[in-house]
């Protein structure tokens, strides 16, 4: 094994009280959180066994450091995923890299962008939307909204993460570990306090 990458998480949806409900925000840090740590945990022995280099990225969110009403479980369990890369680096050096991305909204390709989830951003934002639109059109609107919060004005794709990823994974970046990049498009709000 050379390398491990792990790009799944979770974005709970509250219900209709607007809240999400304690099962919910424990999952977010199931899957968000303990998930990589136990992906690390489980994958450490088979690294030092073969005692070979390698390198691992997990994938965090530029939501890590900036806050927003009504998403608090997937943000700050974003942030905790943030240290853990820091942690796992100091703990698998030196024969394991280990990084981070943090992309911004990634729409296209997403499941987490589910069409329930898509309108509801949409109403959130105030942008209009027909219920009769495509759920690629939806999305596309979706993106379009917050690749203008970026200084490229360019939405995030899944390449653009993948991109980023295999750079993490090369011999380019063997001397980068415990590290967050981000795919952000220059999301200021996220820049580096």
């Amino acid at each position: 094994m050379d390398c491990v990458v792990n790009t799944a998480a979770v974005y709970p949806v509250p219900g209709t009280s607007g809240e999400l409900s304690e099962a919910q925000w424990a999952n977010t840090f199931l899957l968000n959180v303990t998930g990589n740590y136990l992906l690390a945990r489980e994958t450490e022995w088979l690294f030092k066994d073969q005692n070979l280099s390698g390198a691992m990225v997990l994938t965090g969110s530029a939501n890590a450091v900036v806050p927003k009403k009504g998403s608090e479980a997937y943000d700050t369990s974003k942030a905790a995923l943030n240290h853990l890369v820091r942690e796992l680096s100091i703990k698998l050096s030196p024969l394991v890299r280990v990084n981070g991305i943090a992309p911004a909204t990634v729409v296209a390709g997403s499941t987490m962008f589910a069409r329930d989830r898509v309108m509801q951003s949409l109403e959130k934002y105030k942008i209009a939307y027909s219920v009769d639109e495509d759920a690629e059109s939806l999305r596309s609107k979706l993106a379009d909204f917050y690749a203008q919060r970026t200084l490229t004005k360019r939405p995030i794709i899944p390449q653009d993460c993948a991109q980023a990823i295999v750079w993490l994974l090369s011999e380019q970046s063997a001397k980068t570990t415990g590290h967050i990049i981000p795919v952000d498009g220059g999301l200021s709000e996220a820049f580096l306090r």
